[in-house]
């Protein structure tokens, strides 16, 4: 049996490990866009008391799913590629690898905010929805303080680590400045609908990566209570002024080598501000035994913390670091070694889903002027034949946990109650 056959089967019995009940009607609402009656729907706490009923499903959905396997994700899944002819969202990499695209599509505000630097995304959004995909879009602010200065270097970029969380608050000398990222968002989400005029939901990841210092928003460049308020205000303002319901909220610091809850909690918004608990980790392609055991222990610290407050633990980034990568070096038992650590373990393997980065065609610029690679995905290219990558990705789409597109149904048609 195809394995994407075999969630339609166990639907209802994954409803069963969350909900404690069992009806032969949870199987029909996993699968079939027919209301279910009020007694079968699920009871949900989400930020966002006025999100849509798909913006709900997709929650519900994501709390059944992770019993079951864990989803793939790849940012740019049908925007960017090695292996694509076209960017207009009806290939991609993966596809052309293993024949079904990712579960989730990952895109940045790189595509929303002016001038749109990753290009418009809207169509390409608009067709992974309708084949029941997941959209989620992380956050490159560009640093509100010398954004107006920018055309050298990193300078106004969110790389640019002038620190600009305290001046971005109301009150602040740029918040007008991140107030109107913040509306040109909000416009594109209220405007981001399907073919029958309903809103698309998305898992939106606030300034992502903050217990790093590389950003704007770092640890280096504000303090717990400063990241804090500014993740609050960014929620409150979209929910509450600009009347955006079609968002669910991503909290994703850096992973942890002192695993424990209290350095996930530092920086932590508060649960009322956040419906997925993430964590973003590259590492080395090299000697990397010891980084996979801390990406299953970072992994099973945000299932557990998810589970003790009604969340969705993802991974909300992950691969081989950058700088290995465009070194040319690989290692080509990657993803097998991911999914078998994250597999032996009884809480890491209950993460919803894994994202994985771009994978950018002609690169990134490099030394003496040359690109150099800079992809996640193993493609069909003679490369990734030849080195064994292509062959160790498809073992992992091969995987029992692993769920690609076709994998999933009923994202959107949950029935739901909210707490």
């Amino acid at each position: 049996m195809k394995k994407y056959l075999l969630p339609k089967l166990l639907s209802a019995l994954v409803c069963c490990s969350v909900l404690g009940t069992f009806s032969v009607s949870s199987i029909a609402q996993v699968n079939t866009p027919v209301a279910s009656q009020k007694t079968d729907a699920i009871e949900i706490n989400i930020v966002d008391k006025k999100a849509t009923a798909e913006t709900r499903s997709l929650f519900a959905f994501l709390q059944q799913q992770r019993k079951r396997s864990i989803m793939f994700g790849h940012q740019h899944e049908t925007t960017q590629g090695l292996t694509i002819t076209s960017t207009d969202g009806t290939q991609s990499d993966t596809f052309n690898a293993v024949d079904d695209f990712a579960a989730v599509y990952g895109w940045d505000t790189l595509s929303i905010i002016t001038p749109k630097q990753e290009g418009d995304v809207v169509a390409q959004i608009k067709k992974a929805y309708a084949r029941g995909g997941i959209i989620t879009v992380s956050s490159h602010f560009d640093n509100p303080k010398t954004d107006q200065k920018k055309g050298e270097g990193m300078t106004g970029t969110a790389w640019d680590q002038t620190p600009a969380v305290v001046e971005s608050l109301p009150g602040g000398a740029y918040n007008d400045v991140y107030k109107g990222y913040l509306n040109q968002l909000a416009d594109w989400a209220n405007n981001l609908k399907d073919d029958q005029g309903k809103p698309i939901p998305v898992i939106f990841r606030i300034l992502h990566e903050n217990t790093g210092s590389w950003f704007w928003w770092g640890d280096k460049q504000s303090t717990p209570e400063q990241y804090k308020r500014l993740y609050q205000y960014t929620v409150e303002y979209l929910r509450d002024k600009k009347g955006v319901h079609n968002f669910l909220y991503a909290y994703s610091p850096n992973n942890f080598w002192d695993v424990t809850e209290a350095n996930y909690l530092e920086r932590y918004p508060g649960n009322a501000w956040v419906d997925v608990l993430g964590f973003d980790t590259y590492g080395p392609a090299e000697n990397n035994a010891d980084w996979f055991k801390n990406v299953v222990a970072n992994a099973a610290l945000v299932v557990r913390m998810a589970n003790a407050r009604g969340k969705i633990p993802v991974i909300s980034e992950i691969g081989i670091r950058a700088p290995d990568i465009e070194a040319g070096k690989y290692d080509n038992q990657w993803y097998q070694k991911l999914i078998t650590g994250l597999k032996a373990d009884k809480e890491a393997r209950h993460i919803a889903f894994l994202l994985t980065w771009r994978n950018a065609p002609q690169g990134v610029p490099g030394p003496e002027g040359k690109n150099v690679p800079h992809y996640w995905v193993p493609s069909k290219r003679e490369e990734n034949i030849k080195n064994g990558t292509l062959d160790d990705f498809r073992i992992f789409y091969k995987d029992d946990l692993t769920a690609f597109n076709r994998d999933i149904s009923g994202v959107y048609t949950i029935d739901t109650d909210i707490k």
